[in-house]
């Protein structure tokens, strides 16, 4: 995984005018004549190599320095390109290549596209960032702009015009140059409707058509004033166009569900491997083009990382405890507080975890905490009266689950952007409130109930809704669901995969859902909360907000370059969105994650970046053959003990400046 991953990605799409491939490169000759042949059969272990053309290394001679060609590094500070060379470094050198990392999934993603129709999942952004890379990437310390696929970039005076010089050594899995034409090809397939993609399309009306400059440089005009339309270009993730020329969008959909085009990252999918709905497995490329670069010294260090599909929360626990994971993210308080207390261990860690072959540890750092809750689809009943939403938050004993359940290891959430400079200073915490919910459904029209205690209103239907669950989280929401008894709703709960719920959610087939969205540092507050996307499918406004102050705020955050100026618009936003009372916000926790792993892995000083989370574990961290070795011998012999390190992680001081 390499530094391009560092945030998540926005993509957007533009148009390119087609530059042909080099002459000189060669077609590997295959003599399959199966099917197949124009795959290439990968080796079975360490890192792999599915190159099928030959194309010599470096800039093409025909290119010229001022075309993007040898050379152009000592002449482009004169013709106004920037770069940056100081990229801050994340990884140990001391990192050891090889071996495997075994880690979970909770549900198999809907498509291994990374573009287009359901792709725009967690699960779709992870496995996407091993494989396809962007222009630019941001230095993890400093947040300045850093070289990706692009070593160098400029925009004009008036903000209108941006150009990009791409890196000669830059190729495709498959041996191809990365080239001016295929950011064409990326960016027309996701500016083509058929991709079923409404934001992604609606974001290319920013851009004109690009122009090729050359085989390496390109430039784009585009229409706002602002910062964001250079922002988000420059994370544009590339795609082949040698693939894409030949397909649309629909084809694109068909012909990629549950395959990956070639990519530029430092590893690939492994088909063979792989098990649709049960497993999937990257490998390591041994011909990666940037593993000498400066940002990825230490990084992408194990040859295979094994993804298992595991739903159940309870069933990733003990098959970390058998040693069939490598690590496990601790989500529940009370297994952090009771069963990895090192002195008192809980069921099937007495030998382990006090003996150090399984370490604990609680991680702080700057990563934004994104938000979750419960949302409300306002554009359909009973969530079109403000009144019935209001009182579902009251119903939600926060509060007690936080003490009881979470040993109040949580901070009750009231922001999309919890604990960042984004938070609205206005916003108050909404605390459980019985009679208070009682009072507004009885003003709703929900007055009266029938046999069986529940609220119906004049027509006699019932305040009835429907939360799907995914599988372990009954504990947490059948609290909620006796609290709503109680108050004459009746709510019904239905185990249902990820896959499922975000697919009848992208379609608007809800009344009442769970939400848990991830947060860039750079909010994209268009996508979250403008009018336009609130009665289209397949947007992030689940819940149909819609305001004319915040449509101004929107187009206001989109021309301010001042930073502190932006916070002051996102801050407005989050006031005017909690007001609309369309999420039941949840909570966060004040770390960034609570993890065990198994004492056999090497990693940095730091564990996690500075704004980044688990990604660390698959980027930077490498197995420790003399770490192993221990593990496998303490194993052997309950006598041996290894090393229990610090249980927190402040390598930034973050807890105490939280204090």
């Amino acid at each position: 995984m390499s530094f391009w991953r560092f945030i998540l990605l926005i993509v957007i799409s533009v148009s390119l005018i087609s530059c042909g491939d080099s002459s000189e490169e060669r077609r590997i000759v295959k003599n399959s004549k199966s099917k197949k042949a124009d795959e290439v059969k990968i080796s079975s272990y360490g890192p792999v190599s599915v190159k099928k053309y030959n194309t010599p290394e470096g800039a093409d001679p025909k290119v010229s320095a001022e075309m993007g060609g040898d050379g152009f590094e000592e002449i482009a500070e004169s013709l106004g390109w920037q770069t940056k060379k100081d990229v801050s470094i994340m990884g140990s050198p001391n990192a050891i290549k090889g071996g495997e990392l075994n880690t979970y999934f909770s549900s198999y993603p809907v498509t291994l596209r990374t573009e287009g129709k359901d792709a725009g999942t967690a699960q779709n952004s992870e496995i996407g960032g091993y494989v396809y890379e962007t222009l630019l990437g941001m230095d993890p310390i400093t947040l300045e702009y850093v070289p990706g696929l692009a070593t160098h970039w400029k925009i004009d005076k008036e903000n209108k015009t941006m150009w990009f010089r791409l890196n000669p050594k830059a190729r495709w899995s498959d041996g191809k140059p990365v080239v001016s034409n295929d950011y064409r090809a990326t960016l027309k397939l996701l500016k083509d409707p058929k991709i079923a993609a409404p934001y992604t399309n609606q974001s290319n009306e920013e851009y004109e058509l690009p122009e090729i400059v050359s085989k390496y440089i390109f430039k784009v005009k585009y229409k706002s004033d602002g910062w964001r339309p250079f922002y988000m270009f420059s994370f544009t993730q590339a795609l082949p166009s040698h693939h894409l020329d030949k397909i649309d969008g629909a084809g694109y959909l068909e012909k990629y569900q549950f395959t990956m085009l070639p990519g530029t990252g430092p590893y690939i999918l492994d088909k063979e491997k792989s098990r649709k709905g049960k497993k999937i497995v990257m490998r390591r490329r041994s011909d990666y083009w940037g593993e000498n670069e400066r940002a990825n010294i230490g990084a992408n260090n194990f040859d295979q990382i094994n993804y298992f599909v595991i739903q159940d929360e309870n069933l990733i626990k003990e098959k970390f405890k058998k040693g069939e994971l490598d690590w496990f993210g601790i989500g529940r308080a009370q297994w952090w507080i009771e069963d990895y207390d090192l002195e008192n261990p809980g069921p099937g860690l007495k030998g382990t975890l006090d003996r150090g072959l399984i370490q604990k540890r609680k991680i702080f750092n700057s990563a934004t905490k994104g938000y979750g809750g419960i949302c409300f689809n306002t554009r359909k009943p009973p969530f079109d009266d403000i009144r019935v939403r209001e009182a579902f938050i009251k119903l939600w004993n926060r509060e007690q689950l936080n003490e009881k359940m979470f040993y109040n290891e949580y901070i009750l959430m009231k922001s999309h952007y919890s604990n960042t400079m984004y938070e609205s200073p206005a916003n108050k915490i909404i605390k459980y409130d019985q009679k208070g919910a009682g009072k507004l459904l009885d003003a709703a029209g929900w007055s009266k109930r029938d046999q069986e205690g529940y609220r119906v209103n004049d027509e006699g239907e019932r305040l009835e809704v429907t939360l799907s669950i995914s599988q372990g989280n009954e504990r947490i929401y059948t609290l909620y669901q006796e609290d709503l008894k109680r108050a004459g709703v009746k709510l019904n709960l239905k185990i249902t995969d990820w896959p499922t719920t975000i697919k009848m959610m992208n379609e608007r087939r809800f009344k009442i859902a769970l939400v848990n969205m991830t947060s860039p540092l750079f909010p994209n507050i268009k996508q979250q909360f403008h009018s336009e996307f609130a009665d289209k499918d397949n947007t992030i406004n689940y819940t149909g907000i819609k305001n004319p102050r915040l449509d101004e705020l929107i187009e206001m955050e989109a021309k301010e370059f001042d930073l502190k100026k932006r916070v002051k618009i996102i801050q407005e936003c989050d006031s005017i969105s909690f007001a609309f009372k369309h999420i039941a916000f949840s909570w966060y926790p004040p770390h960034n994650a609570r993890l065990a792993y198994w004492n056999k892995f090497g990693m940095p000083d730091s564990y996690f970046t500075y704004y980044g989370g688990i990604g660390a574990i698959y980027s930077y961290w490498w197995n420790d053959p003399e770490k192993k070795k221990a593990l496998d011998a303490a194993l052997k012999d309950e006598s041996i003990k290894l090393p229990i390190g610090e249980t927190i992680v402040d390598y930034w001081n973050i807890r105490e400046k939280n204090r």
